[in-house]
């Protein structure tokens, strides 16, 4: 049992995409997505107008949504989908894209765990003509990805080692699996999520139906006491502003600034009003 010997980390959904196509529905949509949009906001995401498919609007942090003609959209992702995709499917009835994921934890690595997945994937194909299309990644630095489907596709598998692809300590040795499900198949699955006592048990089932009947031996984990990401969350883009400031540009501040460079350095930055400014107000306290 390839991935027998797991513990859950989390699960739950990772991406849902709803539609309104009328004027009322769409109303009460973009109501929501402008409270989800302050939410974001207010955690120290940037506002950047978005672009899609003829639709005009805005994206923040985990929130895209936008109008035209014949409509409105919402598009969550991460945490933010995994926590109010029931509020805006509410609104809607609607949805074109769900994607659900779990993330174990394998005792023997997150590489061996893939590999074994992926040979018995293959093995159930072997003899058969109707298997989905099985694409195999890796790189030097330890990352593994197994895909079943297509981009395309109504349903999308993939199977990753989390902890390469994030670089976030957290996740060592885990495997996040998810499946991309698109339009006609969403509500069935919706259907299915609620069938369940909590949305990461259903997850979990729903993920362990796909498996199986594609070759691969069952998920066997405890979903009673997870949470939903409890691991890590995504960093609010003024944090990861400042992050990238503090790796990338400090080491070339301090050396143009020991190299009696100040003021040069401070107009590079555009930062010369600003502390003009400062100083300013410090002599007249």
């Amino acid at each position: 049992m390839w991935l027998g010997n797991s513990t859950l980390v989390e699960a739950g959904i990772d991406w849902f995409t709803t539609t309104a196509t009328d004027r009322k529905t769409a109303t009460l949509l973009l109501l929501r997505a402008e409270n989800l949009l302050s939410q974001e906001h207010r955690a120290g995401c940037f506002i950047k107008p978005w672009r899609m498919a003829g639709y005009s609007g805005w994206r923040c942090g985990r929130l895209e949504y936008g109008i035209r003609d014949d409509g409105a959209i919402v598009r969550l992702s991460s945490s933010l989908a995994a926590l109010e995709w029931w509020s805006v499917f509410q609104i809607t009835g609607r949805c074109s894209r769900i994607d659900l994921q779990a993330t174990l934890r394998h005792n023997k690595g997150a590489a061996w765990a893939i590999a074994a997945f992926s040979r018995s994937i293959k093995r159930h194909y072997k003899e058969r003509n109707d298997g989905p299309k099985i694409t195999e990644w890796k790189d030097n630095t330890g990352g593994r990805t197994t895909y079943l489907g297509s981009r395309q596709s109504a349903l999308y598998f993939r199977a990753y080692d989390k902890g390469a692809q994030s670089g976030d300590q957290n996740y060592d040795g885990c495997v996040r699996l998810e499946l991309e499900v698109k339009n006609g198949l969403c509500r069935s699955v919706i259907e299915s999520l609620l069938s369940y006592d909590c949305i990461p048990a259903g997850v979990v089932g729903i993920l362990t139906l796909f498996i199986q009947k594609r070759g691969g031996a069952p998920l066997t984990v405890n979903t009673r006491h997870t949470s939903l990401y409890e691991v890590s969350q995504r960093l609010p883009d003024s944090l990861q502003s400042l992050t990238w400031l503090n790796k990338q540009v400090r080491p070339s501040v301090i050396k143009l600034i020991e190299m009696n460079l100040i003021e040069e350095t401070l107009d590079a930055l555009g930062l010369s009003n600003f502390v003009q400014r400062k100083s300013a107000g410090d002599d007249n306290l």
